[in-house]
C-alpha cells in the first residue's frame, strides 16, 4: 500500500505488534519464575510450529521450503535460541521495566553490525539520533543515582543535551 493509508495501517500494525511483543515478554517473566530459561525457549517454539506448519500448508508454500538457505538458516536458529535465553534470564533478574530500558541499545548494535554484515551505512543523522537514544536509555536507568556537588542529579546534564536530536 502507498500514502497515507498504507502509513497508517503500518503504523496501526506496528503498535499492536508491539502490545503483543511487551505481552508476551510479560507472559515469558512469569514463566521464568517456574522453568528454566532453556526449557522456556524450547516451548516458546515448540507452540510456534504447528502455527507455522498451518500457515505454510494453508498457503501451499511447501516448496518454498526447498530453497531455504539451510547453514544461514541453521545460524540464525542458534543465535534465536540464544538470544532468547539470554533475554529470559534478563527478564528473570530486572523488573520488566528496566529490561525494556536496555532493549532500546538494541538500534545502536544493529546500526553497528549493518555496516560489516550488510555493507549499510548510517548517515551521520542517524549516529545523532542513536548516541541522543543511548543518552536516554542513560537517563531512563539513572546507574547509581549519583549526586553533583551542586546537590542535583548528575545525569540532569543530559536531559537539554538530548534535545537537538529528539526530532530525528
Amino acid at each position: 500500500m502507498q500514502g497515507s493509508s498504507g502509513n497508517f495501517l503500518g503504523i496501526v500494525a506496528m503498535v499492536f505488534g508491539v502490545a503483543m511483543f511487551a505481552l508476551v515478554d510479560a507472559i515469558l517473566k512469569l514463566l521464568v519464575a517456574h522453568y528454566p530459561p532453556l526449557q522456556v525457549a524450547g516451548l516458546r517454539g515448540l507452540v510456534a510450529l504447528p502455527v507455522l506448519l498451518v500457515w505454510i500448508h494453508r498457503r501451499r508454500a511447501w516448496r518454498s521450503l526447498i530453497r531455504v538457505r539451510v547453514p544461514l538458516q541453521l545460524m540464525r536458529g542458534m543465535l534465536a535460541v540464544g538470544m532468547l535465553v539470554l533475554l529470559t534470564l534478563g527478564y528473570r533478574d530486572l523488573p520488566l521495566a528496566n529490561a525494556y530500558t536496555l532493549y532500546f541499545v538494541a538500534p545502536l548494535l544493529m546500526t553497528l553490525l549493518a555496516g560489516p554484515l550488510l555493507g549499510e551505512r548510517g548517515t551521520a543523522v542517524h549516529w545523532y539520533a542513536l548516541v541522543g537514544g543511548l543518552l536516554g536509555v542513560l537517563i531512563a536507568l539513572r546507574p547509581g543515582e549519583r549526586r553533583s556537588s551542586t546537590g542535583r542529579d548528575c545525569s540532569s546534564w543530559a536531559r537539554p543535551s538530548a534535545m537537538p536530536v529528539s526530532p530525528f
